[in-house]
Protein backbone atom coordinates (compact mmCIF):
# COMPACT_ATOMS: atom_id res chain seq x y z
CA UNK A 1 0.00 0.00 0.00
CA UNK A 2 1.27 3.49 -0.85
CA UNK A 3 0.55 6.10 1.82
CA UNK A 4 -0.92 9.46 0.89
CA UNK A 5 1.02 12.69 1.39
CA UNK A 6 0.02 14.45 4.59
CA UNK A 7 -1.80 17.34 2.91
CA UNK A 8 -3.70 15.01 0.59
CA UNK A 9 -4.78 12.88 3.58
CA UNK A 10 -5.93 16.01 5.43
CA UNK A 11 -7.97 17.06 2.39
CA UNK A 12 -9.58 13.64 2.22
CA UNK A 13 -10.53 13.68 5.89
CA UNK A 14 -12.11 17.10 5.39
CA UNK A 15 -13.93 15.75 2.34
CA UNK A 16 -15.21 12.79 4.37
CA UNK A 17 -16.51 15.02 7.16
CA UNK A 18 -18.13 17.46 4.78
CA UNK A 19 -19.58 14.95 2.35
CA UNK A 20 -20.13 11.70 4.25
CA UNK A 21 -20.53 12.30 7.98
CA UNK A 22 -23.46 14.23 9.46
CA UNK A 23 -21.90 16.29 12.26
CA UNK A 24 -23.46 18.40 15.02
CA UNK A 25 -22.37 19.73 18.40
CA UNK A 26 -24.61 20.61 21.34
CA UNK A 27 -24.23 21.89 24.86
CA UNK A 28 -25.16 19.73 27.84
CA UNK A 29 -28.82 20.80 27.58
CA UNK A 30 -29.00 19.61 23.96
CA UNK A 31 -28.96 23.08 22.39
CA UNK A 32 -27.39 22.87 18.95
CA UNK A 33 -24.19 24.93 18.61
CA UNK A 34 -22.90 23.68 15.23
CA UNK A 35 -24.03 21.61 12.25
CA UNK A 36 -22.26 20.86 9.00
CA UNK A 37 -23.79 21.13 5.55
CA UNK A 38 -24.60 17.42 5.42
CA UNK A 39 -26.74 17.81 8.55
CA UNK A 40 -28.75 20.59 6.91
CA UNK A 41 -29.20 18.58 3.73
CA UNK A 42 -30.55 15.46 5.38
CA UNK A 43 -32.75 17.25 7.94
CA UNK A 44 -34.18 19.81 5.51
CA UNK A 45 -33.49 22.67 7.96
CA UNK A 46 -31.25 25.63 7.24
CA UNK A 47 -28.40 26.16 9.68
CA UNK A 48 -30.06 29.22 11.22
CA UNK A 49 -33.14 27.08 11.90
CA UNK A 50 -31.02 24.58 13.85
CA UNK A 51 -28.33 26.49 15.73
CA UNK A 52 -29.64 27.73 19.03
CA UNK A 53 -32.58 25.32 19.06
CA UNK A 54 -32.82 22.11 21.06
CA UNK A 55 -32.08 18.85 19.33
CA UNK A 56 -35.60 17.66 20.26
CA UNK A 57 -36.97 19.35 17.13
CA UNK A 58 -35.71 16.30 15.20
CA UNK A 59 -37.44 13.69 17.37
CA UNK A 60 -39.53 11.28 15.34
CA UNK A 61 -41.60 9.64 18.05
CA UNK A 62 -40.19 6.24 17.08
CA UNK A 63 -38.10 5.97 20.28
CA UNK A 64 -39.63 6.02 23.75
CA UNK A 65 -38.46 7.96 26.79
CA UNK A 66 -36.52 4.97 28.11
CA UNK A 67 -34.35 4.98 24.96
CA UNK A 68 -33.30 8.60 25.48
CA UNK A 69 -32.89 8.26 29.24
CA UNK A 70 -30.43 5.40 28.71
CA UNK A 71 -28.56 7.44 26.10
CA UNK A 72 -28.27 10.57 28.24
CA UNK A 73 -27.35 8.56 31.32
CA UNK A 74 -24.34 7.16 29.46
CA UNK A 75 -23.08 10.33 27.77
CA UNK A 76 -23.54 12.42 30.91
CA UNK A 77 -21.01 10.11 32.57
CA UNK A 78 -18.51 11.00 29.84
CA UNK A 79 -18.95 7.71 27.98
CA UNK A 80 -19.35 7.38 24.20
CA UNK A 81 -22.79 6.24 23.01
CA UNK A 82 -23.36 4.42 19.73
CA UNK A 83 -26.63 3.35 18.20
CA UNK A 84 -29.24 3.90 15.49
CA UNK A 85 -31.70 6.79 15.72
CA UNK A 86 -34.75 7.67 13.66
CA UNK A 87 -35.15 11.46 13.15
CA UNK A 88 -37.84 13.58 11.51
CA UNK A 89 -37.06 15.98 8.67
CA UNK A 90 -38.57 19.45 8.42
CA UNK A 91 -41.09 18.11 5.86
CA UNK A 92 -42.21 15.43 8.31
CA UNK A 93 -40.54 12.44 6.63
CA UNK A 94 -38.34 10.11 8.64
CA UNK A 95 -34.71 9.12 8.21
CA UNK A 96 -32.37 6.82 10.10
CA UNK A 97 -28.79 7.54 11.14
CA UNK A 98 -26.04 5.38 12.63
CA UNK A 99 -24.96 7.69 15.46
CA UNK A 100 -21.91 8.07 17.67
CA UNK A 101 -22.14 10.72 20.43
CA UNK A 102 -18.82 11.78 21.97
CA UNK A 103 -18.92 13.80 25.22
CA UNK A 104 -16.57 16.76 25.67
CA UNK A 105 -14.92 16.43 29.06
CA UNK A 106 -13.39 19.58 30.53
CA UNK A 107 -10.10 19.74 32.39
CA UNK A 108 -12.15 19.72 35.57
CA UNK A 109 -13.58 16.34 34.53
CA UNK A 110 -17.10 17.57 33.79
CA UNK A 111 -19.05 17.04 30.57
CA UNK A 112 -19.66 20.41 28.94
CA UNK A 113 -21.01 19.41 25.53
CA UNK A 114 -21.35 16.70 22.91
CA UNK A 115 -20.34 15.98 19.32
CA UNK A 116 -22.61 13.67 17.35
CA UNK A 117 -21.30 12.00 14.18
CA UNK A 118 -23.94 10.26 12.06
CA UNK A 119 -24.13 8.29 8.86
CA UNK A 120 -27.32 7.95 6.84
CA UNK A 121 -28.59 4.36 7.02
CA UNK A 122 -32.12 5.07 5.79
CA UNK A 123 -31.67 2.87 2.75
CA UNK A 124 -30.45 -0.01 4.88
CA UNK A 125 -33.33 0.37 7.32
CA UNK A 126 -35.75 0.43 4.44
CA UNK A 127 -34.34 -2.86 3.23
CA UNK A 128 -34.62 -4.31 6.72
CA UNK A 129 -38.26 -3.25 6.84
CA UNK A 130 -38.86 -4.91 3.51
CA UNK A 131 -37.24 -8.09 4.81
CA UNK A 132 -39.51 -8.14 7.84
CA UNK A 133 -42.55 -7.42 5.70
CA UNK A 134 -42.23 -10.46 3.48
CA UNK A 135 -41.00 -13.89 4.55
CA UNK A 136 -40.92 -15.00 0.94
CA UNK A 137 -38.75 -12.06 0.04
CA UNK A 138 -36.58 -12.82 3.04
CA UNK A 139 -35.98 -16.37 1.82
CA UNK A 140 -35.08 -15.07 -1.62
CA UNK A 141 -32.47 -12.62 -0.40
CA UNK A 142 -31.16 -14.45 2.68
CA UNK A 143 -28.21 -15.63 0.61
CA UNK A 144 -27.35 -12.22 -0.83
CA UNK A 145 -24.99 -9.47 0.40
CA UNK A 146 -26.62 -6.16 -0.45
CA UNK A 147 -23.56 -3.95 -0.10
CA UNK A 148 -21.42 -5.82 -2.61
CA UNK A 149 -24.15 -7.57 -4.64
CA UNK A 150 -22.32 -10.85 -4.07
CA UNK A 151 -23.50 -14.11 -2.49
CA UNK A 152 -23.08 -13.92 1.28
CA UNK A 153 -21.30 -16.25 3.69
CA UNK A 154 -24.31 -18.55 4.06
CA UNK A 155 -24.66 -19.02 0.32
CA UNK A 156 -20.91 -19.55 -0.07
CA UNK A 157 -20.87 -22.28 2.61
CA UNK A 158 -23.80 -24.06 0.97
CA UNK A 159 -22.03 -23.88 -2.39
CA UNK A 160 -18.82 -25.35 -0.93
CA UNK A 161 -20.66 -28.21 0.77
CA UNK A 162 -22.65 -28.99 -2.39
CA UNK A 163 -19.47 -28.89 -4.50
CA UNK A 164 -17.63 -31.10 -1.99
CA UNK A 165 -20.41 -33.69 -2.19
CA UNK A 166 -20.43 -33.64 -6.01
CA UNK A 167 -16.65 -33.54 -6.56
CA UNK A 168 -16.13 -36.13 -3.83
CA UNK A 169 -18.29 -38.59 -5.73
CA UNK A 170 -16.57 -37.74 -9.01
CA UNK A 171 -13.06 -37.87 -7.58
CA UNK A 172 -12.42 -34.23 -8.52
CA UNK A 173 -10.91 -31.39 -6.52
CA UNK A 174 -11.36 -27.66 -6.03
CA UNK A 175 -9.69 -24.77 -4.19
CA UNK A 176 -11.10 -22.32 -1.66
CA UNK A 177 -9.33 -19.00 -1.09
CA UNK A 178 -10.01 -16.31 1.50
CA UNK A 179 -9.11 -12.74 0.49
CA UNK A 180 -8.63 -9.96 3.05
CA UNK A 181 -8.20 -6.28 2.08
CA UNK A 182 -5.03 -5.02 3.77
CA UNK A 183 -6.00 -1.35 3.79
CA UNK A 184 -9.63 -1.71 4.80
CA UNK A 185 -9.46 -0.98 8.53
CA UNK A 186 -7.22 2.05 7.98
CA UNK A 187 -9.63 3.59 5.48
CA UNK A 188 -12.71 2.67 7.52
CA UNK A 189 -11.25 4.15 10.72
CA UNK A 190 -9.69 7.23 9.14
CA UNK A 191 -12.27 8.24 6.56
CA UNK A 192 -15.56 6.74 7.75
CA UNK A 193 -17.84 3.84 6.95
CA UNK A 194 -19.04 5.33 3.67
CA UNK A 195 -15.49 5.29 2.31
CA UNK A 196 -15.01 1.76 3.63
CA UNK A 197 -18.23 0.67 1.92
CA UNK A 198 -17.08 2.24 -1.34
CA UNK A 199 -13.80 0.34 -1.10
CA UNK A 200 -15.66 -2.94 -0.53
CA UNK A 201 -17.96 -2.27 -3.47
CA UNK A 202 -15.02 -1.48 -5.74
CA UNK A 203 -13.18 -4.65 -4.76
CA UNK A 204 -16.38 -6.69 -5.17
CA UNK A 205 -16.88 -5.27 -8.65
CA UNK A 206 -13.36 -6.30 -9.63
CA UNK A 207 -13.91 -9.77 -8.18
CA UNK A 208 -17.16 -10.17 -10.11
CA UNK A 209 -15.20 -9.81 -13.34
CA UNK A 210 -13.52 -13.15 -12.51
CA UNK A 211 -16.81 -15.05 -12.06
CA UNK A 212 -17.21 -17.73 -14.73
CA UNK A 213 -17.93 -21.43 -15.03
CA UNK A 214 -16.09 -23.08 -12.16
CA UNK A 215 -15.51 -19.78 -10.31
CA UNK A 216 -17.78 -18.78 -7.42
CA UNK A 217 -17.11 -15.66 -5.33
CA UNK A 218 -18.94 -14.45 -2.22
CA UNK A 219 -18.49 -12.08 0.69
CA UNK A 220 -17.66 -13.82 3.96
CA UNK A 221 -18.18 -10.67 6.04
CA UNK A 222 -16.26 -7.50 6.90
CA UNK A 223 -13.47 -7.11 4.38
CA UNK A 224 -13.14 -10.84 3.63
CA UNK A 225 -14.20 -12.59 0.44
CA UNK A 226 -14.30 -16.29 -0.43
CA UNK A 227 -13.27 -17.57 -3.86
CA UNK A 228 -14.02 -21.12 -5.02
CA UNK A 229 -12.12 -22.41 -8.05
CA UNK A 230 -13.25 -25.80 -9.35
CA UNK A 231 -11.31 -28.45 -11.23
CA UNK A 232 -7.82 -26.90 -11.58
CA UNK A 233 -4.32 -27.84 -10.40
CA UNK A 234 -2.43 -26.12 -7.58
CA UNK A 235 -0.27 -24.27 -10.10
CA UNK A 236 -3.31 -23.04 -12.04
CA UNK A 237 -5.00 -22.00 -8.80
CA UNK A 238 -1.92 -20.07 -7.72
CA UNK A 239 -1.74 -18.23 -11.05
CA UNK A 240 -5.46 -17.39 -10.89
CA UNK A 241 -5.24 -16.06 -7.34
CA UNK A 242 -2.14 -14.00 -8.15
CA UNK A 243 -4.15 -12.37 -10.93
CA UNK A 244 -6.84 -11.45 -8.41
CA UNK A 245 -4.25 -9.89 -6.10
CA UNK A 246 -2.88 -7.92 -9.04
CA UNK A 247 -6.36 -6.54 -9.73
CA UNK A 248 -6.65 -5.34 -6.11
CA UNK A 249 -3.38 -3.41 -6.50
CA UNK A 250 -4.89 -1.22 -9.21
CA UNK A 251 -5.53 2.33 -7.86
CA UNK A 252 -9.00 2.85 -6.37
CA UNK A 253 -10.77 6.20 -6.51
CA UNK A 254 -12.44 7.03 -3.20
CA UNK A 255 -14.02 10.44 -3.00
CA UNK A 256 -11.48 13.12 -3.86
CA UNK A 257 -8.37 10.94 -3.73
CA UNK A 258 -6.89 7.83 -5.28
CA UNK A 259 -5.85 5.00 -2.96
CA UNK A 260 -3.39 2.21 -3.61
CA UNK A 261 -4.57 -0.91 -1.79
CA UNK A 262 -3.51 -4.52 -1.55
CA UNK A 263 -4.92 -7.83 -0.43
CA UNK A 264 -3.69 -10.95 1.32
CA UNK A 265 -4.90 -14.43 0.38
CA UNK A 266 -4.76 -17.89 1.85
CA UNK A 267 -6.14 -20.93 0.05
CA UNK A 268 -6.74 -24.61 0.65
CA UNK A 269 -7.48 -27.63 -1.55
CA UNK A 270 -10.33 -30.15 -1.44
CA UNK A 271 -10.11 -32.95 -0.40
CA UNK A 272 -6.58 -33.03 1.07
CA UNK A 273 -7.00 -29.95 3.33
CA UNK A 274 -10.66 -30.44 4.23
CA UNK A 275 -13.84 -32.19 3.12
CA UNK A 276 -16.48 -29.59 3.99
CA UNK A 277 -16.98 -25.84 4.23
CA UNK A 278 -16.01 -25.65 7.90
CA UNK A 279 -12.67 -27.44 7.58
CA UNK A 280 -11.75 -25.74 4.28
CA UNK A 281 -12.54 -22.27 5.61
CA UNK A 282 -10.46 -23.00 8.70
CA UNK A 283 -7.52 -24.14 6.56
CA UNK A 284 -7.78 -21.14 4.22
CA UNK A 285 -7.96 -18.81 7.25
CA UNK A 286 -4.75 -20.31 8.64
CA UNK A 287 -3.04 -19.77 5.29
CA UNK A 288 -4.36 -16.18 5.24
CA UNK A 289 -2.98 -15.57 8.74
CA UNK A 290 0.38 -16.87 7.54
CA UNK A 291 0.31 -14.57 4.50
CA UNK A 292 -0.40 -11.55 6.69
CA UNK A 293 2.34 -12.52 9.17
CA UNK A 294 4.82 -12.55 6.27
CA UNK A 295 4.07 -8.93 5.40
CA UNK A 296 0.67 -8.95 3.61
CA UNK A 297 0.03 -8.40 -0.10
CA UNK A 298 0.81 -12.04 -0.84
CA UNK A 299 -0.67 -15.52 -1.39
CA UNK A 300 -0.06 -18.62 0.73
CA UNK A 301 -1.24 -22.23 0.34
CA UNK A 302 -2.25 -24.13 3.44
CA UNK A 303 0.04 -26.88 4.74
CA UNK A 304 -0.16 -29.07 7.83
CA UNK A 305 2.59 -27.13 9.59
CA UNK A 306 0.24 -24.14 9.75
CA UNK A 307 -2.30 -26.20 11.66
CA UNK A 308 0.36 -27.35 14.11
CA UNK A 309 1.46 -23.72 14.55
CA UNK A 310 -2.14 -22.62 15.07
CA UNK A 311 -2.71 -25.32 17.67
CA UNK A 312 0.51 -24.34 19.43
CA UNK A 313 -0.61 -20.69 19.37
CA UNK A 314 -3.92 -21.67 20.87
CA UNK A 315 -2.19 -23.64 23.65
CA UNK A 316 0.08 -20.69 24.45
CA UNK A 317 -2.90 -18.32 24.57
CA UNK A 318 -4.73 -20.62 26.98
CA UNK A 319 -1.59 -20.90 29.12
CA UNK A 320 -1.18 -17.12 29.19
CA UNK A 321 -4.79 -16.58 30.20
CA UNK A 322 -4.38 -19.14 32.99
CA UNK A 323 -1.04 -17.61 34.00
CA UNK A 324 -2.57 -14.15 34.28
CA UNK A 325 -5.30 -15.53 36.55
CA UNK A 326 -2.74 -17.37 38.72
CA UNK A 327 -0.49 -14.31 39.07
CA UNK A 328 2.45 -15.83 37.19
CA UNK A 329 3.14 -12.61 35.24
CA UNK A 330 5.14 -9.78 36.79
CA UNK A 331 7.48 -6.99 35.78
CA UNK A 332 11.21 -6.66 36.16
CA UNK A 333 12.77 -3.20 35.95
CA UNK A 334 16.06 -2.23 34.35
CA UNK A 335 17.68 1.05 35.49
CA UNK A 336 18.19 3.89 33.04
CA UNK A 337 21.02 6.08 34.34
CA UNK A 338 21.30 9.80 33.64
CA UNK A 339 24.70 11.22 32.73
CA UNK A 340 24.49 13.77 35.54
CA UNK A 341 25.17 12.38 39.05
CA UNK A 342 22.41 12.91 41.57
CA UNK A 343 19.62 12.58 39.02
CA UNK A 344 16.91 10.03 39.96
CA UNK A 345 17.25 6.72 38.17
CA UNK A 346 14.69 5.92 35.49
CA UNK A 347 13.41 2.41 34.81
CA UNK A 348 12.12 0.35 31.92
CA UNK A 349 9.32 -2.08 32.78
CA UNK A 350 9.97 -5.51 31.23
CA UNK A 351 7.39 -8.30 31.38
CA UNK A 352 8.36 -11.69 32.81
CA UNK A 353 6.39 -14.93 33.11
CA UNK A 354 7.19 -17.35 35.93
CA UNK A 355 6.07 -20.40 34.00
CA UNK A 356 5.34 -23.40 36.23
CA UNK A 357 7.30 -25.77 33.93
CA UNK A 358 9.68 -23.61 31.88
CA UNK A 359 10.87 -21.22 34.58
CA UNK A 360 11.30 -17.46 34.17
CA UNK A 361 10.44 -16.39 30.61
CA UNK A 362 11.09 -13.10 28.80
CA UNK A 363 8.64 -11.85 26.10
CA UNK A 364 10.80 -13.38 23.37
CA UNK A 365 10.01 -16.81 24.81
CA UNK A 366 6.28 -16.31 24.22
CA UNK A 367 6.48 -13.94 21.26
CA UNK A 368 3.57 -15.68 19.52
CA UNK A 369 1.26 -13.87 21.97
CA UNK A 370 2.30 -10.51 20.54
CA UNK A 371 1.29 -11.58 17.02
CA UNK A 372 -2.37 -11.66 18.09
CA UNK A 373 -4.09 -8.25 18.46
CA UNK A 374 -6.53 -9.45 21.11
CA UNK A 375 -3.80 -11.02 23.24
CA UNK A 376 -1.62 -7.92 22.85
CA UNK A 377 -4.52 -5.81 24.09
CA UNK A 378 -5.03 -8.12 27.09
CA UNK A 379 -1.36 -7.95 28.04
CA UNK A 380 -1.40 -4.18 27.54
CA UNK A 381 -4.18 -3.72 30.09
CA UNK A 382 -2.38 -6.05 32.50
CA UNK A 383 0.75 -3.94 32.07
CA UNK A 384 -1.06 -0.80 33.17
CA UNK A 385 -2.44 -2.40 36.31
CA UNK A 386 0.80 -4.05 37.40
CA UNK A 387 3.31 -1.29 36.56
CA UNK A 388 1.30 1.44 38.28
CA UNK A 389 0.94 -0.79 41.36
CA UNK A 390 4.71 -1.39 41.35
CA UNK A 391 5.47 2.33 41.01
CA UNK A 392 3.19 3.12 43.95
CA UNK A 393 4.90 0.41 45.99
CA UNK A 394 8.37 1.82 45.25
CA UNK A 395 7.22 5.35 45.99
CA UNK A 396 5.73 4.29 49.31
CA UNK A 397 9.06 2.66 50.18
CA UNK A 398 10.79 5.99 49.57
CA UNK A 399 12.65 4.91 46.43
CA UNK A 400 13.47 8.02 44.32
CA UNK A 401 12.59 7.39 40.69
CA UNK A 402 12.95 9.15 37.37
CA UNK A 403 10.56 8.26 34.58
CA UNK A 404 9.34 4.67 34.28
CA UNK A 405 9.06 3.46 30.69
CA UNK A 406 6.19 1.23 29.51
CA UNK A 407 6.37 -0.53 26.14
CA UNK A 408 3.23 -0.14 24.00
CA UNK A 409 1.90 -1.96 20.93
CA UNK A 410 -0.54 -1.04 18.15
CA UNK A 411 -3.31 -2.86 19.97
CA UNK A 412 -3.11 -0.41 22.88
CA UNK A 413 -4.39 2.31 20.54
CA UNK A 414 -7.22 0.38 18.88
CA UNK A 415 -9.84 1.65 21.32
CA UNK A 416 -10.26 4.38 23.89
CA UNK A 417 -10.27 1.83 26.69
CA UNK A 418 -6.47 1.70 27.08
CA UNK A 419 -6.07 5.50 27.17
CA UNK A 420 -8.93 5.86 29.64
CA UNK A 421 -7.45 3.17 31.86
CA UNK A 422 -4.00 4.78 31.71
CA UNK A 423 -5.21 8.12 33.03
CA UNK A 424 -7.50 6.42 35.55
CA UNK A 425 -4.51 4.53 36.97
CA UNK A 426 -2.61 7.80 37.35
CA UNK A 427 -5.49 9.17 39.42
CA UNK A 428 -5.90 5.98 41.48
CA UNK A 429 -2.22 5.64 42.39
CA UNK A 430 -1.23 9.30 42.53
CA UNK A 431 1.54 8.71 39.97
CA UNK A 432 2.24 11.93 38.08
CA UNK A 433 2.05 11.93 34.31
CA UNK A 434 5.57 13.36 34.08
CA UNK A 435 6.86 10.22 35.84
CA UNK A 436 5.83 8.02 32.90
CA UNK A 437 7.43 7.35 29.54
CA UNK A 438 5.68 5.33 26.82
CA UNK A 439 7.94 3.52 24.37
CA UNK A 440 6.88 2.76 20.81
CA UNK A 441 8.70 1.13 17.93
CA UNK A 442 9.20 2.39 14.40
CA UNK A 443 6.97 -0.20 12.72
CA UNK A 444 3.95 1.11 14.65
CA UNK A 445 3.98 4.20 12.42
CA UNK A 446 3.77 2.08 9.28
CA UNK A 447 0.99 -0.36 10.15
CA UNK A 448 -2.70 -0.15 9.40
CA UNK A 449 -3.39 1.48 12.79
CA UNK A 450 -0.79 4.22 12.41
CA UNK A 451 -3.36 7.04 12.50
CA UNK A 452 -4.68 5.84 15.85
CA UNK A 453 -1.12 5.46 17.14
CA UNK A 454 -0.22 9.01 16.13
CA UNK A 455 -3.39 10.44 17.70
CA UNK A 456 -2.73 8.55 20.94
CA UNK A 457 0.88 9.73 21.11
CA UNK A 458 -0.23 13.34 20.68
CA UNK A 459 -2.65 12.85 23.58
CA UNK A 460 0.09 11.41 25.78
CA UNK A 461 2.55 14.14 24.85
CA UNK A 462 0.04 16.93 25.49
CA UNK A 463 -0.69 15.45 28.93
CA UNK A 464 3.00 15.51 29.93
CA UNK A 465 3.82 11.83 29.32
CA UNK A 466 7.20 11.38 27.64
CA UNK A 467 7.18 9.52 24.30
CA UNK A 468 10.24 7.44 23.40
CA UNK A 469 11.07 5.86 20.05
CA UNK A 470 12.65 2.48 20.79
CA UNK A 471 15.21 0.58 18.66
CA UNK A 472 15.92 3.68 16.60
CA UNK A 473 17.89 2.99 13.45
CA UNK A 474 16.81 -0.64 12.96
CA UNK A 475 13.51 -0.04 11.14
CA UNK A 476 11.98 2.33 8.64
CA UNK A 477 11.40 5.50 10.65
CA UNK A 478 12.51 8.61 8.84
CA UNK A 479 13.57 12.05 9.97
CA UNK A 480 10.03 13.12 9.06
CA UNK A 481 8.75 11.07 11.98
CA UNK A 482 11.12 12.90 14.31
CA UNK A 483 9.93 16.23 12.99
CA UNK A 484 6.18 15.61 12.82
CA UNK A 485 5.48 13.18 15.67
CA UNK A 486 5.65 14.04 19.38
CA UNK A 487 8.85 12.07 20.04
CA UNK A 488 10.72 13.25 23.15
CA UNK A 489 13.40 10.57 23.41
CA UNK A 490 15.35 8.32 21.03
CA UNK A 491 16.63 4.95 22.19
CA UNK A 492 19.66 3.80 20.21
CA UNK A 493 19.46 0.06 19.61
CA UNK A 494 22.04 -2.15 21.32
CA UNK A 495 23.32 -3.38 17.94
CA UNK A 496 24.97 -0.01 17.39
CA UNK A 497 26.31 0.14 20.96
CA UNK A 498 27.82 -3.34 21.22
CA UNK A 499 30.72 -2.55 18.85
CA UNK A 500 31.00 1.17 19.45
CA UNK A 501 34.52 0.95 20.89
CA UNK A 502 35.86 -0.99 17.88
CA UNK A 503 33.72 0.07 14.92
CA UNK A 504 34.29 3.50 13.39
CA UNK A 505 31.00 3.12 11.48
CA UNK A 506 28.99 2.48 14.65
CA UNK A 507 30.72 5.39 16.38
CA UNK A 508 29.73 7.69 13.51
CA UNK A 509 26.13 6.43 13.53
CA UNK A 510 25.68 6.82 17.29
CA UNK A 511 27.36 10.22 17.38
CA UNK A 512 25.24 11.39 14.43
CA UNK A 513 21.98 10.22 16.03
CA UNK A 514 22.84 12.01 19.28
CA UNK A 515 23.67 15.24 17.44
CA UNK A 516 20.48 15.11 15.38
CA UNK A 517 18.35 14.36 18.43
CA UNK A 518 19.86 17.19 20.43
CA UNK A 519 19.41 19.53 17.48
CA UNK A 520 15.70 18.67 17.49
CA UNK A 521 15.41 19.19 21.25
CA UNK A 522 15.20 15.50 22.12
CA UNK A 523 17.14 13.36 24.57
CA UNK A 524 18.90 10.07 23.84
CA UNK A 525 19.20 6.74 25.65
CA UNK A 526 21.82 4.20 24.59
CA UNK A 527 20.70 0.60 25.18
CA UNK A 528 22.90 -2.44 25.70
CA UNK A 529 25.76 -0.74 27.58
CA UNK A 530 27.82 -3.64 28.95
CA UNK A 531 31.28 -2.22 29.63
CA UNK A 532 32.82 0.84 31.25
CA UNK A 533 34.61 1.70 27.99
CA UNK A 534 31.28 1.80 26.14
CA UNK A 535 29.78 3.98 28.86
CA UNK A 536 32.73 6.38 28.76
CA UNK A 537 32.62 6.73 25.00
CA UNK A 538 28.87 7.43 25.07
CA UNK A 539 29.35 10.04 27.76
CA UNK A 540 32.00 11.65 25.58
CA UNK A 541 29.41 11.84 22.82
CA UNK A 542 27.05 13.65 25.26
CA UNK A 543 24.57 10.76 25.40
CA UNK A 544 21.92 11.70 27.98
CA UNK A 545 20.99 8.29 29.40
CA UNK A 546 22.69 4.87 29.57
CA UNK A 547 20.98 1.51 29.99
CA UNK A 548 22.44 -1.97 30.08
CA UNK A 549 23.99 -4.79 32.07
CA UNK A 550 27.00 -2.65 33.03
CA UNK A 551 24.66 -0.93 35.45
CA UNK A 552 22.19 -3.71 36.19
CA UNK A 553 20.15 -6.46 34.67
CA UNK A 554 16.39 -6.14 34.97
CA UNK A 555 15.28 -7.15 38.48
CA UNK A 556 12.08 -7.40 40.45
CA UNK A 557 10.83 -4.88 42.96
CA UNK A 558 12.12 -6.83 45.96
CA UNK A 559 15.79 -6.14 45.19
CA UNK A 560 15.40 -3.05 43.00
CA UNK A 561 15.88 -0.52 45.88
CA UNK A 562 19.28 -2.02 46.81
CA UNK A 563 20.32 -2.08 43.15
CA UNK A 564 19.41 1.58 42.76
CA UNK A 565 21.36 2.49 45.91
CA UNK A 566 24.51 0.95 44.44
CA UNK A 567 24.23 2.77 41.12
CA UNK A 568 25.72 6.12 42.26
CA UNK A 569 29.02 4.35 42.97
CA UNK A 570 29.32 3.37 39.30
CA UNK A 571 28.28 6.84 38.21
CA UNK A 572 30.96 8.35 40.38
CA UNK A 573 33.54 6.32 38.46
CA UNK A 574 32.19 7.70 35.22
CA UNK A 575 32.04 11.20 36.65
CA UNK A 576 35.70 10.91 37.65
CA UNK A 577 36.56 10.05 34.08
CA UNK A 578 34.48 12.95 32.75
CA UNK A 579 36.02 15.50 35.09
CA UNK A 580 39.54 14.27 34.35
Amino acid sequence: MVSLPYRETEDFIRYALDNAAIVATTDVQGTITFVNEKFSQISGYERNELIGFNHRILRSGVHDAHFFRAMYRKISRGEIWQGEICNRRKDGSLYWVDTTIVPHVSIAGKVDGYTAIRFDITARKRIEDELRASRAHHRAIANHDFLTNLPNRRRLRHYIDDLAARDGRAGRGFHLAVLDIDAFKEINDSFGHDSGDLLLQTVACRLQSFVADGVFIGRLGGDEFGIVLDGVSDDAAQAFHETILESIREPIRIGAVTRHCSGSMGYAAFPRHGRDATSLLKAADMALYHAKSLGRDRLELFHRGLQAAAEQRSRVFLEIEAGLKRGEFQFFYQPIVHRMPGTPVGLEALMRWRHPDRGLLAPGDFAVAFDDPAMRATLGMFTLDRVFDDMKLLRDRGVPLGRVAINLTNSDFRSEQFMERFFARCDETGIRLDQICVEVTEDMFLGRDHKRVELGLHQFHAAGVEVALDDFGTGYASLRHLRELPIDRLKIDRRFVSHITTSHEDQAIVSGVIDIAHGLGKVVTAEGVETASQARMLLGMQCDFLQGWYFSKACDTTILPSVIRRLPEMRDVLRGWREA
